[in-house]
Protein backbone atom coordinates (compact mmCIF):
# COMPACT_ATOMS: atom_id res chain seq x y z
CA UNK A 1 0.00 0.00 0.00
CA UNK A 2 1.26 3.49 -0.89
CA UNK A 3 2.51 5.60 2.02
CA UNK A 4 1.17 8.98 0.91
CA UNK A 5 2.94 10.81 3.77
CA UNK A 6 6.48 9.63 2.97
CA UNK A 7 8.89 12.34 1.68
CA UNK A 8 9.66 10.25 -1.41
CA UNK A 9 5.97 9.94 -2.32
CA UNK A 10 5.30 13.64 -1.67
CA UNK A 11 8.29 14.55 -3.87
CA UNK A 12 7.03 12.22 -6.62
CA UNK A 13 3.54 13.70 -6.39
CA UNK A 14 4.96 17.23 -6.58
CA UNK A 15 6.90 16.29 -9.72
CA UNK A 16 3.77 14.86 -11.35
CA UNK A 17 1.80 17.96 -10.34
CA UNK A 18 4.39 20.26 -11.92
CA UNK A 19 4.39 18.31 -15.19
CA UNK A 20 0.58 18.31 -15.21
CA UNK A 21 0.46 22.10 -14.82
CA UNK A 22 2.87 22.60 -17.75
CA UNK A 23 0.85 20.19 -19.89
CA UNK A 24 -2.42 21.94 -19.02
CA UNK A 25 -0.86 25.33 -19.79
CA UNK A 26 0.18 24.18 -23.26
CA UNK A 27 -3.20 22.60 -23.89
CA UNK A 28 -5.06 25.71 -22.74
CA UNK A 29 -2.95 28.12 -24.83
CA UNK A 30 -3.71 25.91 -27.84
CA UNK A 31 -7.42 26.05 -26.93
CA UNK A 32 -7.31 29.86 -26.67
CA UNK A 33 -5.83 30.14 -30.16
CA UNK A 34 -8.31 27.61 -31.55
CA UNK A 35 -11.29 29.57 -30.20
CA UNK A 36 -9.93 33.11 -30.63
CA UNK A 37 -12.45 33.68 -33.41
CA UNK A 38 -15.06 34.38 -30.74
CA UNK A 39 -13.05 37.31 -29.35
CA UNK A 40 -12.41 38.57 -32.88
CA UNK A 41 -16.12 38.49 -33.72
CA UNK A 42 -16.87 40.55 -30.59
CA UNK A 43 -14.10 43.09 -31.28
CA UNK A 44 -15.16 43.52 -34.92
CA UNK A 45 -18.82 43.72 -33.83
CA UNK A 46 -19.82 40.77 -36.00
CA UNK A 47 -21.34 39.22 -32.90
CA UNK A 48 -23.71 41.04 -30.52
CA UNK A 49 -22.12 41.90 -27.18
CA UNK A 50 -24.42 40.59 -24.43
CA UNK A 51 -22.55 42.07 -21.49
CA UNK A 52 -23.28 39.74 -18.55
CA UNK A 53 -22.52 36.48 -20.34
CA UNK A 54 -19.63 37.74 -22.48
CA UNK A 55 -18.06 39.61 -19.53
CA UNK A 56 -18.01 36.50 -17.35
CA UNK A 57 -16.90 34.40 -20.32
CA UNK A 58 -13.86 36.62 -20.99
CA UNK A 59 -13.00 36.80 -17.30
CA UNK A 60 -13.17 33.03 -17.06
CA UNK A 61 -10.92 32.47 -20.08
CA UNK A 62 -8.18 34.90 -19.10
CA UNK A 63 -8.27 34.38 -15.34
CA UNK A 64 -7.61 30.69 -16.03
CA UNK A 65 -4.66 31.67 -18.23
CA UNK A 66 -3.35 33.97 -15.48
CA UNK A 67 -3.81 31.25 -12.88
CA UNK A 68 -1.80 28.74 -14.92
CA UNK A 69 0.98 31.29 -15.50
CA UNK A 70 1.04 32.08 -11.77
CA UNK A 71 1.25 28.38 -10.90
CA UNK A 72 4.15 27.90 -13.33
CA UNK A 73 5.97 30.84 -11.73
CA UNK A 74 5.39 29.39 -8.26
CA UNK A 75 6.79 26.03 -9.40
CA UNK A 76 9.92 27.49 -11.00
CA UNK A 77 11.00 30.02 -8.35
CA UNK A 78 14.74 29.97 -7.64
CA UNK A 79 15.17 33.38 -5.99
CA UNK A 80 13.42 35.12 -3.07
CA UNK A 81 10.05 36.60 -4.07
CA UNK A 82 6.93 37.85 -2.33
CA UNK A 83 5.31 34.42 -2.06
CA UNK A 84 2.26 35.74 -0.24
CA UNK A 85 1.40 38.13 -3.07
CA UNK A 86 2.01 35.42 -5.67
CA UNK A 87 -0.26 32.93 -3.93
CA UNK A 88 -2.98 35.54 -3.39
CA UNK A 89 -2.89 36.23 -7.14
CA UNK A 90 -3.04 32.50 -7.91
CA UNK A 91 -5.98 32.07 -5.53
CA UNK A 92 -7.74 35.13 -6.96
CA UNK A 93 -7.29 34.05 -10.58
CA UNK A 94 -8.25 30.43 -9.87
CA UNK A 95 -11.33 31.29 -7.83
CA UNK A 96 -12.44 33.94 -10.33
CA UNK A 97 -12.24 31.28 -13.04
CA UNK A 98 -14.51 28.99 -11.01
CA UNK A 99 -16.92 31.80 -10.12
CA UNK A 100 -17.22 33.10 -13.67
CA UNK A 101 -17.67 29.61 -15.13
CA UNK A 102 -20.45 28.79 -12.65
CA UNK A 103 -22.07 32.19 -13.22
CA UNK A 104 -22.06 31.66 -17.01
CA UNK A 105 -23.77 28.30 -16.55
CA UNK A 106 -26.29 29.88 -14.18
CA UNK A 107 -27.12 32.68 -16.65
CA UNK A 108 -27.70 30.13 -19.39
CA UNK A 109 -30.00 28.13 -17.11
CA UNK A 110 -31.96 31.27 -16.23
CA UNK A 111 -32.34 32.01 -19.97
CA UNK A 112 -33.60 28.45 -20.60
CA UNK A 113 -36.25 28.96 -17.90
CA UNK A 114 -37.19 32.31 -19.52
CA UNK A 115 -36.21 34.27 -16.38
CA UNK A 116 -38.96 32.85 -14.20
CA UNK A 117 -38.64 34.24 -10.67
CA UNK A 118 -39.04 30.82 -9.03
CA UNK A 119 -35.78 29.87 -10.77
CA UNK A 120 -33.98 33.23 -10.75
CA UNK A 121 -34.30 33.90 -6.99
CA UNK A 122 -32.88 30.62 -5.61
CA UNK A 123 -30.11 30.49 -8.21
CA UNK A 124 -29.09 34.10 -7.55
CA UNK A 125 -29.04 33.51 -3.77
CA UNK A 126 -26.85 30.44 -4.24
CA UNK A 127 -24.64 32.37 -6.64
CA UNK A 128 -24.20 35.19 -4.11
CA UNK A 129 -23.24 32.72 -1.37
CA UNK A 130 -20.82 31.07 -3.78
CA UNK A 131 -19.14 34.40 -4.59
CA UNK A 132 -18.84 35.34 -0.90
CA UNK A 133 -17.27 32.00 0.07
CA UNK A 134 -14.78 31.82 -2.78
CA UNK A 135 -13.85 35.49 -2.46
CA UNK A 136 -13.00 34.89 1.20
CA UNK A 137 -11.09 31.79 0.17
CA UNK A 138 -8.71 33.89 -1.91
CA UNK A 139 -7.00 35.16 1.22
CA UNK A 140 -6.72 32.21 3.62
CA UNK A 141 -3.38 30.76 2.48
CA UNK A 142 -0.21 31.89 4.27
CA UNK A 143 3.07 31.30 2.46
CA UNK A 144 6.70 32.42 2.61
CA UNK A 145 9.93 31.85 0.72
CA UNK A 146 12.15 29.07 2.07
CA UNK A 147 15.89 29.57 1.28
CA UNK A 148 16.60 25.92 2.13
CA UNK A 149 14.09 24.68 -0.46
CA UNK A 150 14.46 27.55 -2.95
CA UNK A 151 10.68 27.64 -3.16
CA UNK A 152 7.52 29.09 -1.66
CA UNK A 153 6.23 26.93 1.18
CA UNK A 154 2.75 26.84 2.68
CA UNK A 155 2.72 27.98 6.31
CA UNK A 156 -0.97 27.62 7.07
CA UNK A 157 -4.38 27.16 5.52
CA UNK A 158 -7.94 26.50 6.63
CA UNK A 159 -8.62 22.90 5.64
CA UNK A 160 -12.25 22.98 6.80
CA UNK A 161 -12.98 26.20 4.90
CA UNK A 162 -11.47 24.71 1.74
CA UNK A 163 -13.78 21.70 2.13
CA UNK A 164 -16.77 24.02 2.45
CA UNK A 165 -15.83 25.99 -0.69
CA UNK A 166 -15.20 22.84 -2.73
CA UNK A 167 -18.55 21.33 -1.78
CA UNK A 168 -20.34 24.66 -2.23
CA UNK A 169 -19.00 24.83 -5.78
CA UNK A 170 -19.94 21.21 -6.43
CA UNK A 171 -23.41 21.70 -4.95
CA UNK A 172 -24.03 24.91 -6.89
CA UNK A 173 -23.04 23.32 -10.19
CA UNK A 174 -25.15 20.25 -9.41
CA UNK A 175 -28.14 22.51 -8.71
CA UNK A 176 -27.61 24.27 -12.04
CA UNK A 177 -27.36 20.89 -13.79
CA UNK A 178 -30.62 19.67 -12.21
CA UNK A 179 -32.48 22.87 -13.14
CA UNK A 180 -31.17 22.66 -16.71
CA UNK A 181 -32.14 19.01 -17.07
CA UNK A 182 -35.58 19.76 -15.63
CA UNK A 183 -36.09 22.38 -18.33
CA UNK A 184 -34.67 20.46 -21.28
CA UNK A 185 -35.32 16.76 -20.76
CA UNK A 186 -39.17 16.85 -20.92
CA UNK A 187 -38.94 18.56 -24.31
CA UNK A 188 -36.69 15.91 -25.84
CA UNK A 189 -37.42 12.47 -27.20
CA UNK A 190 -34.96 9.60 -26.83
CA UNK A 191 -33.64 10.27 -30.35
CA UNK A 192 -32.77 13.81 -29.27
CA UNK A 193 -30.31 12.66 -26.57
CA UNK A 194 -27.24 13.60 -28.62
CA UNK A 195 -28.70 17.04 -29.30
CA UNK A 196 -29.53 17.47 -25.61
CA UNK A 197 -25.99 16.59 -24.54
CA UNK A 198 -24.01 18.56 -27.09
CA UNK A 199 -26.05 21.22 -28.89
CA UNK A 200 -27.88 22.22 -25.71
CA UNK A 201 -24.62 21.95 -23.78
CA UNK A 202 -25.72 19.57 -21.03
CA UNK A 203 -22.44 17.66 -21.34
CA UNK A 204 -20.54 20.79 -20.24
CA UNK A 205 -22.59 20.98 -17.05
CA UNK A 206 -21.79 17.33 -16.33
CA UNK A 207 -18.06 17.77 -17.02
CA UNK A 208 -17.93 20.86 -14.79
CA UNK A 209 -19.58 18.99 -11.93
CA UNK A 210 -17.19 16.03 -12.27
CA UNK A 211 -14.09 18.24 -12.33
CA UNK A 212 -15.27 20.07 -9.21
CA UNK A 213 -16.04 16.78 -7.46
CA UNK A 214 -12.46 15.48 -7.88
CA UNK A 215 -10.65 18.17 -5.80
CA UNK A 216 -13.47 18.14 -3.25
CA UNK A 217 -13.05 14.40 -2.65
CA UNK A 218 -9.24 14.57 -2.59
CA UNK A 219 -9.33 17.47 -0.13
CA UNK A 220 -11.58 15.49 2.23
CA UNK A 221 -9.53 12.29 2.24
CA UNK A 222 -6.33 14.40 2.55
CA UNK A 223 -3.99 11.54 1.64
CA UNK A 224 -0.67 13.19 2.49
CA UNK A 225 -1.86 15.47 5.29
CA UNK A 226 -0.93 18.58 3.32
Amino acid sequence: MVDWTSPAEISRDADVYGKLIFALFGLYVWELFQTSGFEYSIITMKRKFTWPLVLFFFLCRYCLLGSLIGLIISLTIRNPVNCQALYIFNSWAGNMTILCASTCLMLRTIAIWERKLKIVIPLCLLCLAHWVLLWRGMFILKTEYSPSQDACVLISNNHVFLNVTFFMTMGFDLTILVFTMAALVPKKTRSDLWTLLFRDGLVYFIITFCFNALPAILNVINLNGG
